[in-house]
């Protein structure tokens, strides 16, 4: 029989975590959904490996090995084997709230207009959005910026939103006839994967369509694991890169002249992302005083890097 939610899920050298996100998607409430997960570790210890493939005895458990493919390909590789008529997308290391999740992200997906809605997401190390936050997630939350074109998040927001530009990459659904009409994720980019395909969404859906913020199902995001993608571990240099790949790879794939028309503001864009991302999310930069340092290297010398990231276009 063909379930009607199909959980894909990439993973990558978190086995353990792994584990844990299978067995709270088969404690859910919801019955009729499959679980494919597109595993990719290099790193298994015994008891890990013995634990997944007891949990792979279970129906509803497909388990898909590869080498590391990256991320946008295995999401791709992960829903062209889904059944589902809606695909939920999660990254291993994190975890549905409740045991009404699924049940409760389908019931999000009742109007057939509707093509996909990201969930919100909870980080308890950062505490409650400050009003600032909800003020700005109200014109923000998983919207693409008005100049740049650069997607924006704000899915700690706690009041719904529709339309949005596009779906997030974990505590993401869409519909899979969704995918067959627009096609999957480009290949090309290591961060923000989840652009290209909303990009071609917005140039070929019809008038009625639309993605939505829907955070009556919440998912707890996890901060610290190693493994996955690695982008709290990079070095400052590494994680601008990145961005920069992400922009003559995508942006300048669908909007090719307004990056060749402000491409010094995409540097300059790419800088502030850097120095956010030092700021918040990197995990070598644990102190007021490591922020602080960071953030001045990393600026003072964000001319070579941008030198260095133009050379690989």
């Amino acid at each position: 029989m063909t379930p009607r939610i199909s959980v894909v899920i990439r993973s990558y050298n978190r086995v353990e975590m792994l584990c844990e996100l299978i067995e709270r998607l088969l404690a859910q409430h919801h019955r009729d959904f499959e679980i494919v997960v597109v595993e990719q570790s290099t790193e298994r210890s015994p008891g890990a490996a013995a634990r997944l493939g007891a949990l792979a005895q279970d129906g509803r458990v497909r388990v898909l090995e590869h080498p590391p493919l990256g991320g946008a390909r295995a999401r791709n590789i992960g829903v062209a084997a889904a059944r589902g008529e809606l695909v939920l997308l999660l990254d291993d290391d994190d975890q549905p709230v409740g045991e009404d999740f699924l049940a409760t992200m389908e019931q999000g997906m009742s109007d057939p207009a509707c093509l996909g809605i990201t969930c919100q997401h909870v980080w308890p190390e950062l505490g409650p959005p400050s009003r600032l936050y909800s003020w700005l997630a109200q014109h923000r939350c998983m919207r693409f910026s008005t100049l740049l074109g650069l997607p924006l998040v704000y899915a700690r927001h706690d009041q719904p939103v529709r339309p949005v530009d596009y779906v997030h990459g974990t505590g993401g659904m869409l519909r899979r006839a969704a995918v067959d009409r627009f096609g999957g994720w480009d290949e090309d980019t290591p961060i923000e994967d989840e652009t290209s395909f909303a990009l071609r969404a917005a140039e070929h859906k019809r008038p009625e369509e639309y993605f939505a913020f829907d955070p009556s199902a919440q998912l707890l995001r996890n901060l610290d694991a190693s493994g996955g993608l690695g982008k709290r571990f990079l070095r400052p240099g590494g994680f601008f890169v990145k961005f920069m790949t992400f922009v003559h790879h995508i942006l300048a794939r669908y909007r090719p002249w307004r990056v060749r028309l402000l491409y010094p503001l995409y540097v300059l864009a790419g800088g502030v992302w850097t120095a956010s991302w030092i700021w918040y999310d990197s995990r070598a930069h644990d102190t007021v005083v490591r922020k602080l340092w960071g953030v001045s290297l990393f600026v003072a010398t964000l001319p070579w890097h941008a030198l260095r990231a133009a050379a690989r276009k």
